[in-house]
């Protein structure tokens, strides 16, 4: 009889479990694929930016996005859609893992841009990268 009740408790947790990373996969599936999406979101959610160039993370998750002269908009993917902010080039750093920006917006965040370098800015946005 113990045995009958272990197995149907196991079965539940299973099932649960298995409902629960279903309705996280559906629900965070939004992500970023190519540089012309995150182009189209950075100049829907900035006046006036007009986007030339982007380096999307290798995870999908953000990008930073180069515009006219100096400007630079970093796009993060959230659960309703990706939204844009305008960045400095300063707040942006080097780190193993890809570019982090502080974007001084507190539903933002620090952003991870995984897996792009300050190669892949010099190739896209040459401006910034001239001293």
């Amino acid at each position: 009889m113990i045995w009958i009740l272990a197995g149907a408790a196991l079965a539940t947790v299973i099932a649960l479990g298995a409902a629960a990373f279903w309705l996280v996969r559906r629900s965070g599936g939004t992500r970023l694929n190519t540089p012309e999406e995150a182009m189209r979101a950075a100049d829907q959610a900035i006046a006036g930016f007009v986007a030339l160039s982007a380096a999307v993370g290798a995870d999908g998750q953000a990008a930073l996005v180069f515009g006219e002269g100096v400007r630079v908009a970093v796009v993060k993917v959230r659960r309703a859609g990706a939204a844009a902010r305008e960045i400095v080039w300063g707040d942006v750093r080097a780190t193993r893992d890809g570019l982090l920006v502080a974007t001084g917006d507190w539903r933002l965040g620090t952003v991870l841009v995984a897996d792009v370098d300050n190669l892949d800015v010099r190739r896209l946005a040459p401006q910034l990268t001239r001293g």
